[in-house]
């Protein structure tokens, strides 16, 4: 029972909420141990209140769930679990994450309440509207590094709450493309508003987003502001393991159709990985260099 509320609450989803690490990440503070254990308090408050969204959302969309080539192995649309038990596990996460959240700031914890009232929002009607479904969820990322930076009082780079806005979008619409192929090859519904999208208007808001994304790093690496603080040679070697990963996930989008869980990729796709892993470890080089050694 207890591996099946583990994947009631989707605690593997919880890889997205790392957003909530930038703001200290490329504050320099990651090493000061008070903010880190209000970052990872924070973490797990958002962790929470976001599986109680996916509980809601798999209650709403079970039926459809059920029709899904990945989603109807999740305990709800299989079945393994009732729906007055998720209901109570959906109203334990909720609280207990809104409570985390509310002894750590009253800032953070209004910005979570929105998160959830807007998926709530979400799960009633915004998803069923055209380009507003996935827009509003990439606004929920940008939240992550909103509230990640208000808990330990760090001002957030506008460029990382662009990018994050654009690699969102990009995200989204690639897992979007994965549902609206499934449509009109097999006519098979995941979600009922992909019945107003087409594969070339999917394939245009991928490279709109996906040109924007690249276009926003580079101006992000060539700042005067991050010019003055950051060798430039290291810089470059992040740009091109952020293209490459951008070519790799068109490449699963477009090549091999396997784009409609992001998650799952990131587990699965050790291209993804090294590209993720090595990004990481240069810009922590080039953070906490010094201070570590």
């Amino acid at each position: 029972m207890f591996t099946i509320i583990l994947k009631t609450l989707r605690v593997k989803d919880w890889i997205k909420n790392i957003l909530i690490f930038f703001p200290i990440f490329f504050s320099g503070n990651l090493l000061n141990i008070d903010q880190l254990e209000i970052v990872l308090k924070t973490v797990l408050g958002f962790s929470l209140v976001a599986s109680s969204i996916y509980i809601m959302n798999d209650l709403f969309d079970k039926e459809n769930d059920k029709n899904h080539e990945f989603k109807k192995f999740r305990p709800i649309a299989a079945g393994l679990i009732s729906k007055n038990f998720s209901i109570l596990i959906l109203i334990f996460s909720l609280l207990f994450g809104l409570t985390i959240q509310f002894y750590i700031s009253l800032a953070s914890f209004f910005i979570l309440t929105f998160y959830f009232i807007l998926n709530v929002l979400y799960s009633y009607a915004l998803k069923h509207i055209p380009i507003v479904d996935f827009f509003t969820v990439s606004l929920g990322f940008v939240l992550r590094v909103i509230i990640g930076g208000i808990v330990v009082n760090v001002e957030i780079s506008n460029w990382i709450i662009l990018m994050a806005l654009l690699l969102s979008i990009f995200i989204t619409a690639c897992k979007r493309r994965d549902d609206v192929f499934l449509f009109e090859k097999y006519n098979t519904i995941n979600r009922p508003v992909i019945v107003h999208y087409t594969l070339e208007f999917m394939d245009k808001i991928i490279s709109i987003s996906s040109t924007l994304l690249i276009m926003s790093y580079i101006l992000f690496i060539t700042s005067e502001e991050i010019q003055a603080r950051y060798n430039f040679y290291y810089l470059l070697i992040t740009f091109i393991l952020v293209f490459i990963g951008i070519l790799r996930y068109n490449q699963i989008t477009y090549v091999f159709r396997k784009s409609g869980s992001p998650v799952r990729l990131l587990f699965s796709d050790t291209f993804l990985q090294i590209c993720v892993i090595t990004w990481v470890l240069i810009f922590l080089l080039i953070i906490y260099g010094n201070k570590i050694v």
